[in-house]
């Protein structure tokens, strides 16, 4: 049975108090998995849950038998390593350093340690059989059951004890509580009788803290934001956690009524995920985050489909498909995605999700692009991915069938999503060459929001030239209220204006307007007025930006019209880049990259240039963009209320 990856990348509950919230839920519900399990028979579809549980041993138990030798020789090589791994503590110092001092990675960094050393020692006893693992393993389970809480010092603070120690009274369930319980299920499911031979008390241990930590409070309280019961938006812990709590309930939970409530409450809180999604099936978390919120959605309804027979299909709901295409829609080229918002410039998406949408919605574009990103995670062809108990069982059920699928990009030419009112388009259809631009209106207030409404992005031959810099490393600060003090957030650091020596602000109210795309035979054009996207103090009335696209030119012409209630000081137009930049020739700024130019030409007499050099001392900026980024600011010369000027981008190059 498929189930989830766990991963490193986390969100916290602070996220939501302080505007950075997903989809507006303004539509009726569409409660669309209530009534597949409605239709497909409700708690009788799950009646032959022993027999599935049954049949899901088996099939992993041939996967593994199915392995080349080479393979298992390396899952074996890599358990040997870690034979007398010596299980760090979880010092009470280190859990709270996020309240000392906003650190969060010191803690995280140990806990998931444990669980990566777990899942290599579970990954070699099942290629091996010998039980020589099965001590190691009985460690590593205890000491994980051992701890404190499963639950992050980021998200914590629900509790009623605010942020600090964990209060013992008081069970939380945040990402890292249900991932956690997934992955002690699998060890349970695939050992269980291994480990009552070395003790009984390991089994019980096991049923025990998963009902006190995860299964309880998931069905006493309703009070979680990230259920959905309540008047805050959903984003990604909705379904990354349902995802979690049912794969738990399927492989573990052993009292059958317990069991489909808790089945049944994690389709209804899901569906509140489902029903603040766009019909345009976009992401606002980006690309990055699509993994954890699209991506964990097929793994929930591939859950349902599997454990009840195929009595609850999903497979032709479109709306749920849009949502796994959009992943392709927002691919440049590679490990390169479009990344507004909290999203990184390079990501490999999940591949078992994509190909697990493909499947359900016989899509051969979603299918042979999951195989694509299976050979870039796969450097190493004798390596299966031992990041996490779950993504491991992922993998060795997908392995054969990505392997045998026709590696492909789709590169489609024209992707506009009205409701999240993100466009990429691209010169050439099936090709990465040429110019890639991808462009969002929206609002300031979008789930990892940054302030960058009318933010735009060029690449040439899959490789940046325009770029949007991304974030650093998550701190305290990042989901707090002082956010928007960190500089990457910031629209003057995003291909944005600064207007009356104002940027734009946070929130719902901060948007574009009259946004609207047409592609036509003359190009395609895509245009929205800012304004509203600025505070009062900037004096905007209206600021429309105009992107217009030639595909057989690689031309982008960024065309403004603005009108000021009144003129404080030069307004500037900043584009970002980690290219060299050259501006010695007036009204032409020429950034460079592997013998291709992207030349920008502006009029001299409405603008001056202006460079500053941003240092990056962040690892996770550094990683994509080197030791600093530039931004390159037009500045205007005139004192005007009034006016309108283009700037043009041509790519030049093989």
């Amino acid at each position: 049975m498929y189930t989830k990856k766990i991963t490193g990348i986390l969100i916290t509950f602070a996220a939501l108090l302080h505007g950075n919230i997903s989809f507006a839920q303004e539509r009726a519900p569409r409660n669309y998995l209530y009534a597949a399990w409605r239709q497909g028979g409700a708690e009788k579809a799950f009646a032959e849950i022993d027999k599935w549980r049954a049949a899901q041993r088996i099939l992993i138990t041939a996967k593994m038998q199915q392995l080349p030798e080479a393979t298992r020789a390396a899952l074996i090589r890599d358990a040997d390593k870690v034979m007398d791994f010596n299980w760090p503590s979880l010092p009470a110092t280190v859990y709270l350093e996020f309240k000392v001092n906003g650190n969060r990675s010191h803690f995280e960094a140990l806990q998931s340690e444990r669980r990566k050393v777990l899942t290599a020692l579970v990954a070699d006893e099942l290629a091996d059989r010998h039980g020589k693992y099965l001590p190691q393993i009985a460690n590593g389970l205890w000491a994980i059951l051992e701890e404190s809480t499963w639950v992050l010092p980021a998200h914590v603070g629900v509790q009623k004890a605010g942020t600090g120690l964990p209060d013992p009274a008081e069970p939380i369930v945040d990402l890292v509580a249900g991932e956690t319980a997934a992955a002690v299920s699998w060890v349970q499911f695939l050992f269980r009788d291994e480990l009552d031979k070395i003790s009984p008390m390991l089994n019980r241990r096991v049923d025990t803290e998963l009902e006190q930590r995860v299964i309880t409070p998931f069905l006493q309280r309703n009070d979680f934001w990230w259920m959905g019961y309540g008047n805050r938006m959903v984003n990604n812990w909705n379904i990354w956690i349902n995802t979690n709590v049912l794969q738990t309930a399927l492989l573990s939970i052993k009292e059958t009524d317990t069991r489909n409530k808790v089945i049944e409450k994690a389709i209804r809180s899901a569906d509140n995920f489902v029903n603040a999604y766009p019909e345009d099936g976009g992401c606002d978390e980006g690309p990055t985050y699509w993994g954890h919120a699209g991506g964990k959605l097929v793994e929930f309804i591939t859950w349902l489909n599997s454990a009840s027979g195929h009595q609850l299909n999903l497979g032709s709901n479109e709306l749920i498909h849009r949502i796994g295409a959009y992943i392709y829609k927002m691919h440049i080229d590679s490990s390169r995605f479009v990344n507004f918002a909290d999203a990184s410039a390079i990501a490999i998406p999940p591949p078992h999700t994509v190909y697990l949408y493909g499947e359900a919605f016989n899509d051969p574009l979603l299918r042979n692009f999951a195989a694509y990103l299976y050979r870039l995670t796969t450097k190493d062809s004798t390596k299966l991915n031992t990041s996490s108990v779950p993504f491991f069982i992922y993998d060795i059920e997908t392995r054969a069938a990505l392997l045998a699928t026709r590696p492909a990009e789709p590169f489609t030419p024209v992707n506009w999503l009205p409701d999240l009112q993100v466009l990429s388009l691209r010169a050439q259809e099936g090709s990465a060459k040429g110019l890639f631009f991808a462009a969002q209106g929206g609002h300031n207030a979008e789930s990892h929001n940054h302030n960058d409404v009318g933010n735009f992005v060029l690449y040439m031959n899959g490789r940046p030239a325009v770029i949007d810099v991304g974030v650093g490393t998550y701190t305290k600060q990042t989901f707090s209220a002082d956010r928007y003090k960190l500089w990457y957030m910031q629209s003057q650091w995003h291909n944005c204006p600064d207007i009356n020596g104002v940027q734009q602000q946070d929130g719902r109210k901060f948007h574009a307007s009259d946004v609207q795309f047409n592609d036509g035979k003359n190009g395609r054009v895509l245009s929205m007025d800012i304004a509203a996207a600025y505070p009062e103090q900037a004096m905007v009335a209206s600021w429309k930006r105009t992107f217009a696209f030639s595909p057989s030119r690689n031309s982008l012409t960024l065309e403004e019209t603005y009108k000021l209630n009144a003129w404080k000081e030069p307004f500037r137009l900043h584009f970002m880049t980690a290219l060299e930049v050259d501006n010695q020739t007036a009204g032409k700024i020429v950034l460079t990259d592997a013998g291709n130019k992207l030349v920008i030409t502006y009029d001299p007499s409405l603008f001056e240039v202006a460079t500053d050099h941003q240092q990056l001392d962040d690892k996770r900026l550094s990683s994509v963009w080197g030791n600093e980024v530039i931004r390159v600011s037009l500045v205007a010369r005139k004192q005007a209320l009034t006016g309108k000027h283009s700037i043009r981008f041509d790519m030049q190059g093989r």
